[in-house]
């Protein structure tokens, strides 16, 4: 799939990298990337159609209105996914970069007392917080 519609998006994301399951998608209108970690058998379309509709609109609402994020979306196969939003990042420099790398970067900005919780999170200057 080479751009990812995501309904109540206002723009198409584009696909960054070649490889099929760890991907990363780019929108070039508000300079935003979405990198998906699925596990086992999932794939980006299941990651996008497992998740609670609230939290949904919640990460819609926020691509549509921020500029320079980066959500990290991962599922393991039988549950919902979940996902982290890291604000005010160097979306430009970490474009360039591969699936890992860019992973290893968005984890460095988490406080790591804060970080290591499941479900859906936002992070701001460093500090990881729960979205309800």
């Amino acid at each position: 799939m080479k751009k990812l519609y995501l309904r109540g998006c206002k723009n198409t994301y584009h696909k960054l990298d070649k490889k099929r399951k760890y991907t990363v998608y780019y929108d070039p209108i508000n300079n935003n990337l979405i990198v998906f970690s699925p596990y086992d058998d999932c794939t980006v379309e299941s990651v996008c159609g497992s998740i609670r509709d609230e939290a949904y609109l919640y990460l819609i609402n926020e691509l549509n209105m921020n500029k320079n994020i980066v959500v990290s979306w991962s599922q393991i196969t039988g549950t919902t996914s979940d996902y982290k939003i890291y604000y005010d990042m160097d979306v430009d420099m970490l474009k360039g970069k591969s699936h890992k790398e860019i992973l290893s970067i968005i984890n460095n900005n988490i406080n790591i007392n804060n970080g290591n919780c499941c479900g859906y999170k936002y992070v701001r200057l460093r500090m990881a917080k729960k979205i309800k």
